[in-house]
């Protein structure tokens, strides 16, 4: 291991690696040449990252500094700290946010896309009388000042207005109303913020009332249920008992559109019982996540990215007829997710099938996969599903998913209360005679129908008799009828999956110590555990070339001298939000690649039941080393790269050098023929 007097100085702090990320997705909403609709989404998306964000992690920040005032992080910082720190990144990111949708309204302006957000100067009676036909009789409550507050829906936005002597708050009827489409003819659409037409507007909602002062704001909360450890609790009746905790949780932020530090705005934050450190006043819309209502409208294809029309695999055949003849390598979206949902489509009509297991964890609202395993259940197989209740926002989706599965007749596992289920994993059985076959996919991404179009991931379909009884043995392990059995070929946490993976980079270290060749290759969301860090600076003081695409947080410090000068770390952000996860240790050129739904985090390799699975077909490895890996590190349009000081830079091609961008290059191929490599010839029969 790396040994240093100042290990706090040998990490990245992760929230503020995360901010930066969050950063670099803020960019392809300022970037000019991307379709406007485009770049209206990324700013969407940086505002939907940010309120999970502090759901999530700051609120977790603020617990540690109540508890633990004095503790700090591997990167040397106390909880407080990092909070000041964070505050600090959000302002800036926030600032130049509001910049980003200024210009990018103007551009929608350009294309006839009109959106209101100030109504002072506007006099346009049709639109006010619409508005009013659509949002009135308004939602108020009133109260004295010296009342306490109402309660008051989280994650939405409200209207805030202060009397001399009362204080009102108006809600809109639900978040779908915040944005209203108002006119619309065939050369233009108009939009209206309803809650800053409500400002502007107050005088004839109060008529003869002293207002003070008023602005839209939003409160967000810490999203956090509660567990019990005990995993012979029954988890699904306690979650429906806590569907109320989430009304009830702390709040962690409330964002104003006002100017700073009015007296309104710190007046509402000491009604929630808020100190102006968890107050954030901004001079721009609030909750840009509405926007999505724009970019989802079919009228505005031509302002998006053309859809992407992936080859099929097999217009005719069956799947599981093609799997027997060689592995399927998936890589989405650019190969359609309808192959896997046709996989299990047929398993469930096979009469030969007697058994199918499957895993979820996010599925979406509507899931095909689902009603295919309901459908198989339905026709006599046996099916076994495990649903994840704690997959983090999707708690009360994934309920009602159980609550369906065991109306159809599927055997659904009891969740476990101490480990979530992350892995992505389904297996046909078929018997034919006293034989078993199976037939396994295996993949990096969920299954659900959504993301599928718009993460990137990897998935393999497989006959492997081997890889086949170990995820049977895996299944029978979060069944309860076998605990933590022996795994040669999966690397499975909170089993092995740590340990292979240290013992993968002293395996690498050890033959780059003898042959000179050690390399290591790696593409994940997000890199933290700082056990495996520590084992990378170790592989690159030995000299072993490391090349890392991490796209989001990266707690590790490329390029110090002495400890890490032979990692190089990049950051693709593109059109989809690339997902997957590949480990490749190279040993020379004949070493072993893995699949994995495993980031490196501490979550991932100890408290969580996730599958690494090795890629065995030599030109499904090749294709996975030589055209996914490698043209994410040679990409010279959407990538980042991070120097030694926490900063990422742009990487942009040199003069006279081919611009590579590895989304448009899958894209193409996806376009043209099935896989376009060496593949072809054999997976497209």
């Amino acid at each position: 291991m790396v040994k240093s007097n100042n290990l706090s100085g040998l990490f990245f702090d992760r929230d503020l690696s995360w901010l930066k990320f969050n950063d670099r997705v803020l960019e392809e909403a300022a970037n000019s040449e991307l379709p406007v609709l485009e770049r209206l989404r990324f700013a969407a998306i940086v505002s939907s990252n940010l309120n999970e964000f502090f759901m999530v992690r700051v609120a977790e920040d603020i617990k540690l500094a109540l508890r633990y005032p004095n503790k700090r992080g591997s990167d040397g910082l106390t909880a407080m700290q990092r909070i000041v720190l964070i505050r600090e990144a959000v302002l800036r990111q926030k600032g130049r946010q509001s910049v980003i949708i200024n210009d990018i309204f103007n551009s929608l302006r350009r294309h006839s896309i009109i959106i209101y957000s100030e109504f002072k100067s506007l006099k346009n009676l049709h639109m006010d009388s619409e508005i009013r036909s659509k949002i009135f009789p308004l939602q108020i409550m009133t109260r004295r000042l010296s009342e306490p507050l109402p309660e008051i829906t989280k994650d939405k936005v409200h209207v805030f207005v202060r009397f001399p002597q009362e204080y009102a708050i108006i809600s809109l009827k639900n978040r779908e109303q915040r944005l209203l489409r108002i006119d619309s003819s065939p050369d233009k659409y108009v939009f209206a913020m309803i809650d800053k037409w409500i400002c502007d507007h107050l005088t004839e909602i109060f008529p003869g009332k002293d207002i003070i002062e008023a602005f839209p704001f939003m409160i967000i909360c810490e999203h956090r249920l509660r567990y019990p450890l005990n995993d012979n609790y029954y988890l699904e009746e306690y979650l429906e008992r806590q569907s109320e905790q989430i009304k009830k949780t702390k709040i962690i932020r409330l964002e104003v559109d006002a100017p700073q530090y009015s007296e309104g705005a710190m007046f509402l934050a000491s009604l929630l019982g808020l100190n102006s450190f968890s107050l954030y006043c901004f001079n721009m819309p609030l909750d840009i996540r509405s926007l999505f209502t724009i970019y989802s409208l079919k009228e505005f294809k031509k302002l998006k990215y053309p859809p992407i029309s992936p080859v099929p695999l097999n217009k005719k055949g069956s799947v599981m007829n093609i799997m027997e003849s060689h592995d399927i390598l998936l890589h989405h979206p650019y190969d359609s997710f309808d192959i896997v949902i046709n996989f299990i489509k047929e398993a469930a009509k096979d009469p030969t099938v007697t058994e199918i297991f499957h895993s979820v964890y996010r599925a979406g609202k509507y899931s095909p996969v689902i009603e295919s395993l309901k459908e198989a259940a339905g026709n006599g197989k046996k099916v076994t599903c495990y649903v994840e209740l704690k997959a983090r926002f999707d708690e009360f989706n994934n309920l009602r998913w159980i609550q369906e599965l065991r109306k159809a007749n599927v055997n659904v596992i009891p969740p476990f209360n101490k480990y979530k289920v992350h892995s992505k994993v389904t297996q046909v059985v078929k018997q034919i005679g006293n034989r078993k076959f199976f037939y396994t996919h295996l993949g990096t991404g969920n299954y659900n129908v959504d993301t599928a179009q718009q993460y990137t991931d990897l998935g393999l379909l497989t006959c492997d008799k081997n890889l086949g009884m170990e995820v049977n043995r895996y299944f029978n392990m979060i069944s309860g009828y076998k605990t933590f059995p022996h795994f040669r070929s999966l690397m499975v946490s909170p089993y092995n999956l740590y340990t292979s993976v240290i013992r993968l980079i002293h395996r690498e270290i050890s033959f780059h110590k003898r042959y000179g060749r050690g390399e290591i290759k790696a593409k994940m969301n997000s890199l933290v555990d700082t056990n495996i860090i520590n084992a990378l600076y170790e592989a690159s003081t030995c000299g072993v070339k490391i090349n890392l695409l991490v796209r989001g947080i990266c707690c590790l410090k490329p390029g110090i001298k002495g400890i890490s000068e032979n990692i190089r770390v990049v950051s693709v952000v593109d059109r989809f939000l690339e997902h997957s996860r590949i480990y490749y240790f190279g040993s020379g050129g004949e070493g072993k690649l893995y699949l994995s739904s495993a980031d490196w985090m501490p979550r991932n390799l100890y408290s969580r039941f996730e599958i690494a699975f090795p890629v065995l077909d030599p030109l499904l490895k090749k294709y996975i080393k030589e055209d996914i890996l490698d043209k994410g590190l040679c990409d010279n349009v959407k990538s980042w790269y991070l120097l030694p000081d926490g900063r990422y830079i742009k990487i942009k091609p040199s003069h006279g050098e081919p611009h590579i961008r590895s989304q448009e290059h899958f894209i193409a191929i996806s376009q043209r023929f099935y896989k376009g490599t060496v593949l072809e010839d054999r997976l497209n029969h």
